[in-house]
């Protein structure tokens, strides 16, 4: 990996954590936003930089926050209008709104107290990525959710790397949203369950939602085919 290329992303996280704080940035486009260039940087950052430990902190403090974002902006609308109908999303919107606003300010105290370096320890070219058997893979949250993690530090690998591959880089993307949405489901799921709604609506609606990630691993299941014979 060159340096002058982690030294980039330095400086690319460095203005945008300046303006987020400057400007008391909170919207879901800011918060997505600060945590693509936060794991970009992560990507880059060599294990023994201390510096890494910061970054790696502000993407965990941000992780509820995107999550709620990505309950009302995607989970929700996905539901059938006859299940989204019966929800009482006004009194969801204020309890959660009222969360995100304490979690908001905690990341902008974070990030106020976070002193980057002019220069870090950026990983060699050679680092490479053990190999994550996914043969065994089945639809589990958990599971998933660690193959996820590695196929987003391959993605990031070859998206930072000296030479592309663009068709694998597709590939790769084609795999990380398909997780995510198997993940944002599982994780709306238990939002959801966390308010008070009829309980035979949340049978439905888990019912369904189980549905539509059973779809998707099977479609996950094949790109992610094509992403393994490509290692051979």
């Amino acid at each position: 990996m060159k340096k002058q290329h982690c030294m980039k992303k330095l400086e690319e996280f460095k203005k945008h954590l300046q303006s987020f704080v400057k400007l008391e940035k909170c919207s879901n486009k800011d918060i997505h936003t600060l945590r693509v260039v936060s794991r970009d940087l992560c990507s880059l950052l060599s294990a023994d930089e201390p510096f890494y430990d910061s970054v790696k902190r502000v993407i965990k403090i941000s992780n509820k926050i995107r999550d709620m974002d990505v309950f009302f902006e995607y989970f929700l609308l996905s539901l059938p209008k006859k299940y989204l109908a019966k929800l009482d999303r006004v009194s969801i919107e204020k309890f959660t709104n009222e969360s995100r606003k304490k979690k908001i300010n905690k990341l902008h105290e974070y990030l106020k107290s976070l002193v980057i370096p002019k220069s870090v320890l950026c990983k060699y070219e050679e680092d490479i990525f053990s190999f994550m058997d996914s043969n065994e893979l089945i639809l589990s949250k958990i599971e998933l959710h660690k193959y996820r993690i590695y196929i987003k530090k391959v993605l990031a690998r070859e998206k930072n790397g000296a030479s592309k591959n663009e068709t694998k880089i597709k590939t790769l993307n084609k795999i990380k949203d398909i997780l995510g949405s198997i993940n944002d489901n599982y994780h709306g799921l238990e939002r959801l369950n966390s308010y008070e709604i009829d309980a035979s609506l949340f049978k439905k609606i888990k019912n369904y939602v189980q549905k539509e990630n059973l779809k998707l691993f099977n479609l996950f299941k094949k790109l992610n085919q094509i992403y393994t014979r490509s290692l051979l």
